[in-house]
């Protein structure tokens, strides 16, 4: 094959490349073509008719920890219409096929409010008081009971309670809660409580 008639396949061959759309990238399947979803956590967008995201247990120390996510309306839901119908989070246990054990203190069960979302990883929402034998850097399966009885699990990392999570606490003024949030809070106070400072850095030679 001669040279030009090369170059006139190659140019033919990019051509039609731009003249398909941009998702197709001239092939199938492609990983920018599939649905990506980066969240700090577990998440689940399956077809409870809520979105689970950046769901985490925040430890104090390991077997301690208050479980966070944020839970969400489907993206075509209307706020103002059906954020009052939505089902409640009302139940929280390990999953399944969970090697982990979790059990959760009594909790007052999460709504989403008329904005259509509700991050219990706020101070002013709170999360749920959780124990069992997971301890930081566990992958918790965690399922998640909705009021009219559907359900999720999601795959919930062990972060400690340090840095951007330190100000995560459970939800008060909510019975068993209030006390179950001062005792971990005693407790994480002893030398069982995940140590969040940093090394000194050796000091710099000539500084």
């Amino acid at each position: 094959m001669t040279t030009p008639l090369r170059r006139k396949l190659a140019l033919a061959a990019g051509l039609l490349c731009l003249a398909v759309p941009v998702l197709s990238s001239c092939g199938f399947d492609y990983a920018t073509d599939r649905p990506n979803v980066i969240a700090n956590g577990g998440y689940d967008i399956g077809k409870t008719g809520l979105r689970v995201l950046a769901a985490r247990i925040v430890a104090s120390q390991d077997g301690q920890g208050v479980f966070v996510a944020t839970i969400a309306l489907n993206p075509t839901a209307d706020p103002v219409t059906d954020a009052s119908d939505a089902p409640k989070l009302d139940q929280i246990s390990a999953g399944p096929d969970s090697k982990y054990d979790l059990t959760a203190k009594n909790f007052t069960p999460v709504a989403v409010g008329d904005t259509g979302a509700v991050n219990m990883a706020d101070p002013s929402v709170g999360g749920i008081t959780v124990t069992g034998d997971f301890k930081a850097g566990s992958i918790v399966p965690v399922k998640l009971t909705f009021s009219d009885g559907s359900s999720a699990v999601v795959q919930t990392p062990v972060v400690t309670k340090c840095g951007d999570y330190a100000s995560v606490a459970p939800q008060s003024g909510s019975g068993k809660n209030a006390n179950a949030g001062s005792q971990e809070s005693s407790s994480a106070s002893g030398s069982g409580a995940y140590d969040c400072s940093y090394p000194t850095l050796p000091a710099i030679p000539g500084a």
